[in-house]
């Protein structure tokens, strides 16, 4: 796996770090999620988004989102492994500024009877900025014809593949506000908060809408691609399992992965037609 995007740290050593070091403090963030952000002992901070009654399986589609990424050699979606929490222990480091939430937190936490809750652990990356394509049409020209501005390959191949990965997950929320920042350079695009990922079914509209936008798309990463033609059920199933929280709750049930592969066919046949009228060079244009 390639380190995550502007770290020298290793995937694997973050998933490590944020599963399992003592918490420091707790503050909430979200809002229709229960994001938490929580500081640990060992000065590395996630997001902790908790099971919550208004979307009870985003923090698994979190992290099985993360778990396509990996498969696909991603290194700019925010890592993310399960971890459980209880309420004793966030009553006891609520950050003091927000006392006045817990209630709330409390309340809105789908709990489980010993007073734990399972959630996705999600680094946090500091010195996020608004990457400013999330309203707009700047940059989709860059994945069809137009010249690429120099200085842009990245972020347009970053926008390339969000094209795919959002329409392979079926994640319809990508551009309901803050859900498309940039790192600290502002070259590179974070793909984060993918908790409503995987709806099984994916209504038609917003089936609709996510194709037009791999259809618009005509400008790929030749690493991508290869790795999603070469992405099997199995491999899908090993990755999730690789998770400490799969075993108790499975990430994706039968049907939500069968449409996976189902999203991804389509995905090769649209490439493999512009490949066929325009030629592998004009098409895999990102390495």
């Amino acid at each position: 796996m390639p380190k995550f995007v502007g770290t020298d740290v290793d995937q694997d050593a973050i998933l490590e770090v944020i599963s399992t070091a003592r918490s420091r403090s707790f503050k909430p963030v979200g809002h229709t999620s229960v994001v938490l952000r929580m500081r640990t002992v060992a000065r590395v901070t996630a997001a902790m988004k908790v099971r919550s009654h208004a979307v009870p399986d985003g923090y698994r589609h979190e992290i099985a989102a993360y778990r396509v990424a990996r498969l696909l050699g991603l290194d700019n979606v925010p890592p993310a492994v399960s971890r459980r929490v209880s309420w004793s222990e966030i009553w006891r480091r609520f950050h003091e500024d927000k006392l006045d939430r817990r209630p709330a937190i409390r309340k809105a936490v789908l709990w489980d009877e010993d007073g734990t809750a399972p959630g996705a652990a999600i680094y946090w990356v500091k010195g996020m900025r608004s990457v400013g394509y999330e309203r707009t049409a700047n940059g989709k020209s860059w994945l069809e014809r137009e010249d690429i501005p120099r200085g842009k390959e990245a972020l347009a191949r970053d926008l390339s593949t969000m094209a795919i990965f959002d329409f392979l997950i079926g994640n319809w929320d990508r551009f309901s506000g803050g859900n498309l920042p940039s790192d600290a350079t502002r070259t590179r695009a974070l793909l984060r908060d993918n908790d409503r990922a995987f709806s099984a079914p994916l209504l038609a509209a917003r089936y609709e809408k996510l194709l037009a936008g791999l259809l618009r798309t005509q400008r790929f990463s030749r690493s991508v691609v290869d790795r999603l033609a070469r992405l099997d059920e199995s491999a899908l199933r090993a990755e999730l399992a690789l998770d400490p929280g799969h075993a108790s709750a499975a990430l994706l049930t039968d049907r939500q992965i069968a449409d996976v592969f189902d999203r991804r066919a389509t995905v090769l046949s649209h490439i493999a037609a512009l490949i066929e009228e325009r030629g592998e060079a004009s098409v895999l244009v990102f390495p």
